[in-house]
């Protein structure tokens, strides 16, 4: 049987987490999905867990890598190794709703969108929500993303053929805005679903809970994208104003 959906799940020092964010995707309304988890080089218990799940369910498929090579490119090893039409991503200390698989499905095939994001409600390390939920628009575009990143990575669901054409690159950078820009530079839809159908985890050391780390990263992705430095100056303005409204206001 062919997935309806690939689910990538990029593994790195994650045993206290992994499991939860793997069982909550095989926990989905939609059954035909196939998840696979590849570890980046972990050297803690997160491979030992990765083979007694990819026993108890044969949706998972574990992919172990010898050396830690970031996360675009475990990222980037899931989808070559993806079957399904549809990439979904999670990473390993977030968790889905139920239906978010089948509530983004439904909204692609009514929309004709090629990428389907949702909003996503904030938890601590401790797995208690902080009550922020990162609400989103419902649509997006290009240059949109360059004042303010609304896709969070475990919320979205897009075409492989539309990620193998721009695959995620630079770990060091924020990875996922330079895959989502060019996709969408390259004439794809994308649709936002404003309810939390994500728990996603912000810690002090991810580069979201890092606002410095975040905001220098920002400013090196412009220039990997090779936005010029007046344009540059704008964006970034509108980065830390969207920051501010997301995380104070």
């Amino acid at each position: 049987m062919t997935p309806r959906v690939s689910v990538i799940v990029p593994a790195y020092r994650c045993e206290r987490t992994v499991e939860q964010s793997i069982r909550s995707a095989l926990s989905q309304s939609v059954s035909e999905i196939e998840v696979i988890v590849v570890d980046d080089g972990s050297d803690d218990g997160t491979p030992s867990i990765l083979d007694r799940l990819q026993k108890e369910d044969a949706r998972v498929h574990a992919i172990l890598l010898s050396e830690n090579g970031g996360v675009a490119n475990a990222r980037n090893c899931g989808a070559a190794a993806a079957r399904a039409d549809w990439i979904a991503f999670l990473d390993s200390d977030d968790a889905w709703s139920a239906d978010k698989l089948a509530r983004q499905l439904k909204t692609a095939e009514e929309t004709g969108a090629t990428l389907v994001y949702t909003a996503a409600a904030c938890m601590d390390e401790n797995d208690q929500p902080t009550g922020k939920i990162f609400h989103v628009p419902g649509t997006v575009a290009a240059n949109r993303l360059l004042s303010g990143n609304d896709v969070v990575t475990s919320t979205v669901l897009v075409r492989r053929e539309a990620y193998e054409r721009h695959p995620m690159e630079c770990s060091h950078l924020h990875e996922d805005l330079i895959c989502w820009y060019r996709i969408l530079k390259d004439g794809a839809k994308a649709v936002g679903i404003n309810e939390p159908l994500v728990r996603y985890r912000v810690t002090q050391g991810s580069k979201t809970g890092n606002k410095r780390k975040s905001a220098a990263m920002m400013w090196n992705t412009y220039r990997y994208l090779g936005i010029g430095w007046f344009r540059r100056i704008g964006c970034f303005l509108g980065y830390c104003l969207h920051g501010v409204k997301r995380y104070w206001i």
